[in-house]
């Protein structure tokens, strides 16, 4: 399967919620130049709130929190192994 069928794919995907490292995640971006997805921590399924430091080291505002996870694995023939345990989350749409 090429790079661009798997992106093709996760496209579909986007604004899907998923259970991922304990916390619910949305898929908000494919970057097929990265080959990386992003997710946005779901606001409304938040249990806390994360904390910025500022430039002192002292917290001073809450943030959201993003992460990118690869798309293919080290062949480049599916995806990788973090993607398929997100995948694995997908939260039915309802």
């Amino acid at each position: 399967m090429s790079a661009a069928s798997l992106h093709q794919r996760l496209q579909q995907l986007i604004g899907n919620r998923f259970d991922y490292l304990d916390e619910v995640w949305i898929l908000i971006e494919v970057l097929g130049d990265m080959d990386s997805v992003v997710l946005r921590r779901c606001e409304d399924c938040k249990r806390y709130r994360p904390v910025q430091s500022n430039a002192y080291g002292m917290p001073n505002r809450r943030v959201d929190g993003t992460l990118t996870l690869p798309i293919s694995n080290a062949e480049g023939d599916g995806y990788s192994d973090d993607l398929l345990v997100l995948l694995e989350g997908r939260q039915p749409s309802g």
